[in-house]
């Protein structure tokens, strides 16, 4: 007896010096991986992959972070009309790092360049309504001409007719000012009126950085509020309006950041709490802290080598899977506890080891099962998870029998009220039938007034303040924010402009029939159609000429030789300012444009539309983010139940068909538990929900596993899933208290459901115990 336990020793020491070549490993791995890795702070890399149809990813990621990356101020002086308000606000604007490209008014240099590169290319920049007049010999643009002649509202020139004579600058201005929002030009600057006839000076600005950097949004949001400050100090009657991603996304991290600074502090000491008031020693503790720095050690390392950077909000949550890491500490410690004075810690090894492997093996599934999720963050939170977990695991199979000898042995806490609950589980057939169809009834009222919501727009509620400025700049500007256009891409500048070209007849088809309100074309031709549009000219040219004789408007003969405009020189001009934000060039040569979209009626028809076009595709962001919400939330769904069945499967070939069947029913109605508390709590089903689910079956079962353990005794095993489901509820239940609503759902499913794993758990006692 004595050799083998001796040789049982040496074998458990020989396991320990290979954990420990393992754990150094890693400690040379992150070493290694460290200083080459980023840290990630984009709240960007927590969104799903951008989606624009057929356009190359190239062209999406650019144009999404340029589009993430603007900025718009309105500013006011009040009753009085005084821009010195504006410009003081555009020189401090100017002056801020975090800031490129913040332009105000026009001067008159700039204004001079525009009218001169228009009339140089105005053979090339026909607009539509012109092209039009010139079919059919240019009759209705000598009508037309004529008619601005002698508008006594038109304004035209001597100068203007005798080097213009078809008007051709005059055409194109007038088209764009259709078309465009409801700004005007006032001194240079662009400006609107509000209902009170209040003037708003209209200021454009790019960020120098992405608006979903965590720390730089902050600092220059922080900075823009100082300035309005100011602002408002020196001119006491403006108003000041902006709108901007960076606002938003500056206000989500904040939030994130205030709930894990205060909910984390409160989780770490609740959990020191605990375990100390369990086992009144500070070597649990210790050992507690060192698996779970073991498994952050792994789940870094390894979350390194998967994806070559770790997202700040990644390792901030990992602090949700502390307790459940702590878990296998505690319920070996648990066990020691209780039985150290009759056991070797080998044989209390040998005793819990199969429940801790098949519970790891549970926990890590769950985890693993949301790598699927769309969320780049959260597939590197799963892997971290499923990897930290076992590496916490394996630390206390492979270290802690050596680590544990002389631990305090003591009674188990609160025996006396275990023992009759333990009791109320063997003996009373109420207590056994009654309880979980207690729950059952409860879960089908809950699942009886759940409701399905995947609008991902419910997922968090943003600030009235912010909201409200949006909805002001917007009703001032004409120009909404929702994100709905079309795009169309080509190999090359010319055939994405050819492709433009052909989509222009088929929405001003789709604007006749209602399907929009109005759209923005990019005022620039292909070279094909300047070539077409040349030869109009040299038909219809004459036919003007004759009118305005006849007129007896003496002008010069026009200048009709080519004047071919490539997009690069239209970009490099004044007259792109406004424009360039739809177009986007790629160094391989491909490009793309956006075509705005407002008051869109019939977004199915716009769909088919854009599908029915070669390089053209429909843009909704919110509706594509609703949509793979709901394919992934149907997904999750179907995944759930396909491991209820393999779980049922699995406990009743290793128990039986009664006990086994048994033994799944808390981890049905966990679920059931769960779905109801979030429907009483006015929440709606969607993607974030069934993730919490996926936790739930995974960690509650967990609890059937240790109840159900042959080796074990049925109040250790009380007693280390209470431990368990309190460490548990104190790290993912704080979740519930977030600000974020998308979290607090996330808790509110975690926490209910995992307590209604724990409560129905005593069902998974072996019969000869609940009878003995």
């Amino acid at each position: 007896m004595q050799s083998s336990s001796v040789l049982f020793s040496d074998r458990s020491r020989a396991i320990a010096a290979a954990w420990l070549m393992v754990c150094l490993l890693l400690l040379a791995g992150l070493a290694l991986l460290l200083p080459q890795a980023r840290i990630n702070s984009s709240v960007l890399a927590l969104l799903p992959a951008q989606s624009m149809g057929a356009m190359p990813a190239d062209l999406q990621q650019g144009f999404m972070q340029r589009l993430d990356r603007q900025m718009v101020w309105l500013v006011s002086a009040g009753k009085q009309d005084d821009p010195a308000v504006a410009q003081t606000l555009l020189t401090r604007l100017q002056q801020l790092d975090g800031l490129a490209q913040v332009k105000g008014p026009l001067d008159a240099r700039q204004q001079q360049a525009w009218g001169q590169f228009a009339w140089q290319h105005r053979n090339s920049m026909i607009d539509a309504a012109t092209r039009a007049r010139l079919q059919n010999g240019g009759t209705a643009q000598a009508d037309w001409v004529l008619a601005q002649l002698y508008s006594a509202f038109a304004g035209v020139s001597g100068q203007e007719i005798s080097h213009d004579p078809l008007m051709l600058v005059r055409g194109a201005q007038l088209a764009m000012q259709q078309n465009a929002s409801q700004l005007g030009l006032s001194n240079g600057w662009l400006t609107t009126r509000d209902k009170q006839g209040r003037q708003w000076y209209f200021i454009h600005g790019e960020l120098a950085s992405s608006s979903f950097d965590m720390q730089q949004s902050h600092a220059i949001t922080g900075q823009l509020k100082a300035i309005e400050r100011e602002l408002r100090q020196q001119f006491p009657d403006a108003q000041l309006l902006s709108r901007g991603t960076v606002w938003f996304s500056d206000y989500a991290s904040q939030q994130a950041r205030h709930d894990v600074s205060t909910l984390g502090v409160a989780t770490i000491a609740g959990v020191l709490l605990l375990v100390f008031s369990v086992f009144r020693s500070p070597r649990p503790l210790l050992l507690c802290a060192l698996s779970v720095g073991i498994g952050a050690l792994a789940g870094t390392v390894v979350t390194l080598l998967c994806f070559g950077e770790l997202h700040l909000m990644t390792l901030v949550m990992s602090l949700s899977i502390v307790g459940i890491s702590a878990d296998y500490t505690l319920y070996y410690l648990t066990e020691r506890m209780v039985h150290g004075a009759e056991m070797t810690p080998q044989q209390s090894l040998h005793k819990v080891m199969r429940a801790l492997l098949l519970a790891l093996g549970t926990t890590a599934i769950a985890w693993l099962i949301m790598v699927i999720a769309p969320f780049p963050g959260i597939r590197q939170l799963a892997v971290f998870a499923a990897v930290g977990l076992a590496a916490s695991c394996l630390t206390v199979i492979c270290w802690y029998p050596l680590l544990v000898k002389g631990l305090p042995v003591r009674p188990v806490p609160q025996m006396a009220l275990m023992g009759r609950w333990l009791a109320a589980w063997r003996r009373n057939n109420r207590l056994r039938i009654g309880l979980p169809l207690l729950v059952a009834l409860i879960s089908l009222a809950g699942l009886s007034q759940l409701r399905i919501d995947d609008d991902i727009s419910q997922l968090q509620s943003l600030p009235r303040h912010l909201l409200a400025q949006e909805r002001q700049v917007t009703a001032l500007t004409g120009q909404s924010a929702d994100q709905t256009w079309l795009a169309v891409s080509g190999n090359d500048p010319q055939q994405t402009l050819q492709r433009l070209e052909a989509l222009a007849p088929k929405l001003a088809d789709a604007r006749r029939q209602q399907w929009l309100k109005q759209y923005r074309l990019l005022p620039l031709s292909s070279l094909v159609q300047q070539q077409q549009d040349l030869q109009l000219l040299h038909q219809a040219a004459p036919t003007v000429m004759a009118r305005l004789q006849e007129a007896g408007v003496t002008v010069s003969t026009p200048d009709l030789r080519a004047m071919p405009l490539t997009p690069q020189a239209w970009l490099d001009s004044q007259n792109s300012e406004g424009w360039r934000l739809l177009w986007l060039t790629l160094p391989d040569g491909r490009s793309g444009v956006l075509v705005p979209l407002t008051g869109v009626n019939n977004r199915a028809a716009l769909a088919q539309l854009a599908a029915s076009q070669p390089g053209v595709s429909w843009i909704d962001r919110k509706q594509t983010f609703d949509e793979l919400f709901a394919f992934y939330r149907t997904l999750l769904g179907w995944l759930l139940a396909a491991a209820l069945v393999a779980i049922a499967l699995s406990n009743v070939l290793r128990l039986g068909w009664r006990q086994g069947m048994l033994t799944v029913i808390p981890s049905v109605l966990s679920l059931g538990g769960g779905l109801a508390a979030l429907a009483f709590s006015g929440h709606a089903l969607n993607l974030f929900s069934l993730l919490a689910l996926v936790l739930v079956l995974g960690i509650g079962i967990n609890y059937t596993l240790f109840f159900s353990n042959p080796r074990g005794t049925p109040i250790t095993s009380l007693l280390a899933v209470t431990l368990a489901m309190a460490t548990t509820l104190l790290t993912l239940g704080m979740l519930v208290f977030s600000s974020t609503q998308a979290i607090s759902s996330f808790g509110i499913v975690l926490c209910s459901g995992i307590f209604t794993a724990f409560l129905l758990s005593p069902l998974a006692l072996p019969v000869k115990r609940r009878k003995k």
